[in-house]
C-alpha cells in the first residue's frame, strides 16, 4: 500500500467527501476515486461507504485512515524541522496543557522560556488533561502540565510536582450563591451547571467532589471540549455552577473574578503536575520548563 494513498483515505474520512478531499488535496475527483479503488483492492474489501451525508468509515477503513493520519503527522513534524533549520531554530519544545491552565500559563512561560533559549521554538497545543498525557505518550507532544490522570504513570513517562492544587465548584459574581454565606447540598442541586472537557455526566473525579457534598446525578446542559475560553465566558455571564481547578482560576482572577462556593464537605484534591519522558526530564530545557513554569505561579498566588 502507497502511503500517500493511506493519507489520502484519511483525508477523505476527515473532510466527509471524495470532492472536499480532493479539493485540499489539489486532485481532480476521478484520479482520487481511482487511488482509492487500488487501495481497497489491496486491503480485499470497502473502506467506507457513501451516502447524501457523506462517507462512513468501514471498519477496515477506519484502521488504514489511522495509519495514514500517522504518517501525515510524521511528515508534518518533518516540515516543521526542515522550516525551524532553515530558520535557524535548532530545537523544538511542544507543549501540551489543558485549556485552563493553558489560559493562565503557557503565554508567559513560552516567552520566558524563548528569553532564556534563543534557539528555542515552542508549539503548544490545548487538550483535556487526559488526551494531553495520551499525546505525549504518543510522541505527539513533548512536555505537559495535567493533573493524576492515571492511577499509575505510563512506561517511559516522568511526572514531577508543579503545584498543589484542588477543585471546588465556582459560578460568576452575580449568581445568587456568590453571597451566601452557607450553601447547602440542596442549594447546589437547584443550581444549573455547565462542565468542560466533557458533556453529561462530570468526569469521576468531579462526581466524586459532588457526590461527598451530598449532589448525585447532576445533569449539565452545555460543556466545552478544549476550549477555556468559552466555557469561562458563559460561566461569568450566566446563572450556572462548575466544577474547576483553583490554581488556574487564581492565575486568571484579573480577567474573571469568579466566586468560590463554600461547599458543605468542602474541595477535593488535584495537584498540577509536569508529564515528559523519562529522558526528556533532567534535560536542561526541561529543567528550566519546571522551574520557570513553578516560579509563575508562585508569584502570581503570593497575596
Amino acid at each position: 500500500m502507497e502511503p500517500k494513498h493511506l493519507m489520502q483515505l484519511a483525508e477523505i474520512l476527515d473532510k466527509g467527501s471524495i470532492t472536499a478531499a480532493a479539493e485540499t488535496l489539489l486532485l481532480t475527483q476521478p484520479t482520487l476515486t481511482r487511488n482509492m479503488h487500488t487501495l481497497e483492492m489491496q486491503a480485499g474489501g470497502a473502506l467506507f461507504s457513501r451516502s447524501r451525508f457523506g462517507v462512513k468509515p468501514t471498519i477496515m477503513g477506519e484502521s488504514l485512515a489511522r495509519e495514514g493520519r500517522a504518517i501525515r503527522q510524521t511528515l508534518l513534524s518533518a516540515q516543521d524541522a526542515i522550516a525551524r533549520h532553515k530558520m535557524g531554530l535548532s530545537n523544538l519544545l511542544r507543549i501540551g496543557v489543558g485549556p485552563l491552565i493553558g489560559m493562565g500559563i503557557s503565554a508567559r512561560l513560552a516567552s520566558k522560556l524563548m528569553d532564556q533559549h534563543p534557539s528555542l521554538s515552542i508549539i503548544v497545543s490545548t487538550a483535556p488533561p487526559l488526551r494531553a498525557v495520551e499525546q505525549l505518550v504518543d510522541g505527539q507532544v513533548d512536555v505537559v502540565i495535567a493533573p493524576a490522570v492515571y492511577a499509575q504513570t505510563p512506561p517511559g513517562i516522568a511526572r514531577t510536582l508543579l503545584a498543589e492544587d484542588s477543585i471546588g465548584v465556582y459560578c460568576g459574581p452575580d449568581h445568587p450563591l456568590a453571597r451566601q454565606p452557607l450553601v447547602t447540598a440542596q442549594d447546589l442541586k437547584g443550581s444549573a451547571w455547565i462542565n468542560v472537557g466533557t458533556s453529561s455526566p462530570f468526569q469521576n473525579e468531579q462526581v466524586e467532589l459532588l457526590a461527598k457534598n451530598g449532589v448525585h446525578n447532576v445533569r449539565t446542559r452545555f460543556a466545552t471540549l478544549s476550549d477555556g475560553v468559552v466555557l469561562l465566558d458563559f460561566l461569568a455571564q450566566s446563572k450556572h455552577l462548575a466544577v474547576l481547578p483553583g490554581v488556574p482560576l487564581q492565575l486568571l482572577r484579573d480577567r474573571y473574578p469568579f466566586a468560590e462556593i463554600p461547599l458543605p464537605q468542602g474541595r477535593s484534591r488535584r495537584d498540577m503536575f509536569v508529564w515528559c519522558r523519562n529522558e526528556l526530564m533532567e534535560s536542561e530545557i526541561i529543567r528550566d520548563f519546571v522551574a520557570t513554569a513553578r516560579r509563575l505561579i508562585d508569584d502570581h498566588l503570593e497575596p
